[in-house]
């Protein structure tokens, strides 16, 4: 029934009757059909897997849904796609769905950035290494870059968060690399506007404090001080999480010997660098930064014994 209601005519936008055009304006009848699908997709659950016939039909109305571009029925095809995954993901092709989902990341559409968000954590709840081999590096840097984009949108942090959680003790260095990335991205952005900032400053030496900070660009500066704070949280719980999930090897090089493990790619060959951004942070702008810098600072210690850690 609902496949035949998509296929009436005279629900298309093209197909509406002068006469009822304001009307059919007040009644999305395919975000409500989309609707209804999704409601039918959760009251099958595990049967969807087991009715071909009734799963062909499903699969179809959500893919010709997904094509649509309206808002509201994206919306709606998202949150199908995300009843399949849980139900019968053998069926969805999760690469294809990353990318669309990703999409929508930069969507001017607050509705469609935050499904497309909520989409995107279900799949790095249910597994983060397939993420991890499919989104990569280059989807973590897309969400970082979200925190200054539009702070207000929720979830962002809940993806890295877990992503980082189920697979640091992995892949502790890849994350290291992607937050180094990241902070000297940010810091060289920083420099290149300070120096702006004080040529503008020497120009007219009477102007105002303020009025210069307004003018020359101070606002820049900061502008991406959320991305750079989270980062540093980031290292913060790369090395409290390794350092409690009982693998001895990321933070003793004489254990890793004696059991074999390369040492390329272990945590403690990597405290170089997180000092060095530790002090990095010590010289930032931005108080919250400064502070968690100090933070990051008492879990990181070496010592003459192996790596330690405590929290702060």
């Amino acid at each position: 029934m609902l496949f035949k209601v998509y296929m009436m005519e005279s629900h298309k936008p093209e197909g509406v009757l002068f006469g009822n055009v304001n009307l059919a304006g007040e009644l999305p009848t395919y975000q409500v059909v989309c609707h209804i699908v999704n409601g039918v997709i959760s009251a099958l659950g595990p049967e969807l897997r087991e009715t071909g016939r009734t799963r062909s039909l499903v699969l179809d109305l959500v893919s010709q849904f997904a094509s649509e571009v309206d808002d509201g029925v994206i919306v709606e095809a998202i949150h199908c796609m995300q009843h399949c995954l849980m139900f019968a993901p053998n069926l969805m092709d999760v690469p294809d769905l990353v990318k669309w989902f990703r999409a929508y990341l930069s969507s001017s559409k607050r509705t469609l950035k935050l499904a497309s968000i909520n989409a995107l954590y279900q799949l790095v709840q249910k597994d983060p290494f397939t993420m991890s081999r499919i989104g990569a590096d280059r989807l973590v840097e897309v969400l970082f870059g979200m925190l200054d984009d539009d702070s207000s949108v929720e979830g962002v942090r809940s993806i890295i968060t877990s992503w980082l959680q189920q697979t640091v003790t992995t892949s502790p260095s890849g994350w290291i690399d992607l937050c180094q990335r990241i902070m000297a991205r940010t810091t060289a952005s920083q420099q290149a506007t300070k120096a702006i900032m004080h040529s503008t400053f020497q120009d007219d030496e009477s102007q105002s404090l303020s009025q210069g900070m307004k003018t020359s660009g101070w606002g820049h500066v900061t502008a991406r001080w959320r991305m750079q704070l989270f980062t540093l949280q980031c290292l913060h719980s790369i090395c409290t999480t390794v350092a409690q999930s009982g693998r001895r090897e990321h933070l003793d090089i004489p254990h890793a010997w004696a059991q074999g493990v390369a040492i390329q790619g272990l945590l403690v060959q990597r405290v170089p660098d997180l000092i060095k951004m530790v002090f990095t942070a010590s010289a930032a702008y931005v108080t919250e930064i400064r502070l968690e810098g100090l933070v990051l600072r008492d879990v990181v210690e070496v010592r003459g014994e192996p790596f330690c850690t405590k929290t702060s």
